[in-house]
């Protein structure tokens, strides 16, 4: 739930009493809907999310906000970097408010301007309005009435100016302030200086909501592996009863063979009496384009392909039923709220499989905070095998930027990761790599089938087109919750 009018009042007047008067010198867009604007000492976190809207200050940037600037990031730094914060409002009984930001934008008029350089004014709209919610950037309106902010700056209910740029769940395409209205909704968080609360409050909500989009991720993800499963088995019982005819083929050949003589060119099929059983007559298939010796050998080719298939196929569809087994479990596990390790995580690779029964996997494997694996490669060959022959096109593969290190995949198949999972993922990668000592560091990631291994590169070293940059902030818990979830080999 989106914060109530007003305690977004509460969160606003303890942003206008900390920041009003200084400079934007930051500005970062974690996900889809927040923004973070980062001034001196203190950052302030904007969030339009359907289940999390809120506005509140933070004390340092959050971890994980290092990802490649969207459009509305790169519009918000050229609008409002160099700016300072002039006004911090709610509507009264609203769940809405604005930020108003003044910065000079040159040399005045030649022509009996005033003196003094010429002022911008941009203002932040928020309208945290669930699925609904929108926040933007309008040219802020010069004159006109309103409200009182706490900082002394106004609000003004309709005619903003042209909308900038906008992020967030709703569709509308105008963004203006509605006019205050009643409510009597008391706030859940102490007031003057609600930020610490509101930030742990919605924290847990939203790694509550990360995990209960991992669940249902994960049913679908088992569900679809259940079906996959059951479609091979059906197949498997189709190959191998077309195995199981090979002795007909054996039977056919001998019988053509024994009849030769009587067999003409170009038959479609023979009608033979069965001299190794009853002697009942046998219609035999030919192929018209083949001679009747060419027709024999073709039967025992296909006796021997099918009896050499039949091994195989039976050995597949046992393993299949075993599968199917752990399918219908993770199901249940998933219908009844847990969160099951994926189905899907890779075998050993094909190499290490055959030939070298028991050898080592080239990754070691981990478990984040909701459940999901995470393969760490084991050294610069092991890193190839784990990014080419173990990880798919659609897993998640991350890279310490610019360093050597482990190769890190998560299979994910191509759904998408949660914030956790990422930040787990990438907190691996730079702990493998020679940055581990480092206080922050960039993550490269992007979907597995973006790597590619250059003509004659030395093991490990590969290239990506199209990846995003992560930076992370190395936190000694997550980093031995990590270790700590390390499955043996």
């Amino acid at each position: 739930m989106t914060l109530r009018p007003a305690e977004l009042e509460d969160a606003c007047a303890e942003a206008a009493a900390a920041l009003v008067g200084r400079p934007v010198q930051k500005v970062v867009q974690p996900d889809a809907s927040t923004v973070l604007l980062g001034f001196p000492s203190r950052w302030l976190l904007v969030s339009v999310d359907a289940r999390a809207g809120r506005l509140h200050l933070v004390e340092e940037k959050p971890a994980g906000t290092g990802e490649a600037a969207t459009a509305f990031c790169m519009l918000l730094r050229k609008l409002l970097v160099g700016a300072r914060l002039v006004a911090v409002a709610a509507v009264p009984g609203e769940r809405a408010c604005a930020l108003e930001f003044l910065r000079s934008a040159g040399a005045p008029p030649k022509d009996g301007g005033a003196e003094g350089p010429v002022s911008v004014r941009r203002r932040m709209i928020a309208l945290l309005y669930g699925a609904g919610g929108r926040l933007g950037v309008v040219d802020a309106p010069e004159h006109g009435g309103g409200s009182k902010s706490a900082s002394g700056g106004a609000i003004r209910a309709q005619g903003e100016g042209d909308v900038l740029g906008a992020i967030g769940p709703g569709r509308a395409t105008a963004l203006a302030l509605p006019p205050p209205r009643q409510d009597d909704r008391p706030s859940r968080f102490p007031s003057p200086a609600p930020s610490a609360a509101i930030a742990a409050h919605y924290s847990a909500l939203v790694e509550k909501s990360g995990l209960d989009a991992a669940r249902t991720r994960a049913l679908v993800s088992a569900r679809k592996a259940l079906d996959k499963l059951r479609r091979r088995q059906e197949a498997l019982r189709g190959d191998l009863a077309r195995a199981e005819r090979a002795a007909d083929r054996r039977r056919h050949a001998d019988l053509l063979l024994a009849h030769l003589a009587e067999i003409p060119r170009g038959a479609r099929e023979v009608v033979l009496p069965d001299d190794f059983s009853t002697g009942e007559p046998i219609a035999i298939a030919l192929d018209p384009a083949l001679g009747p010796k060419e027709n024999v050998a073709r039967l025992y080719r296909e006796h021997q392909r099918m009896a050499r298939g039949r091994a195989s196929i039976e050995a597949r569809l046992a393993e299949t039923h075993d599968e199917i087994a752990r399918a219908e479990r993770a199901v249940a596990r998933c219908e009844a709220g847990e969160l099951p390790p994926p189905l899907s995580a890779p075998s050993p690779t094909k190499r290490a499989a055959r030939g070298r029964p028991g050898a080592k996997r080239p990754y070691r494997e981990f478990r984040s905070a909701s459940g999901v694996a995470i393969l760490v490669g084991r050294g610069a060959d092991k890193n190839d095998d784990l990014t080419f022959h173990v990880a798919r096109g659609g897993d998640l593969w991350l890279h310490t930027r610019d360093v050597p290190g482990a190769h890190v995949v998560v299979p994910t198949g191509g759904a998408p990761v949660d914030q956790e999972t990422l930040l787990d993922a990438a907190t691996l990668a730079v702990h493998h790599s020679p940055a581990r000592q480092e206080r922050q560091a960039d993550v490269t990631y992007a979907a597995r089938k973006h790597v590619r291994k250059p003509r004659g590169a030395k093991p490990g070293l590969v290239t990506v087109a199209g990846g995003k940059t992560l930076r992370i902030r190395m936190e000694p818990e997550r980093l031995r919750r990590l270790l700590a979830s390390r499955l043996e080999d």
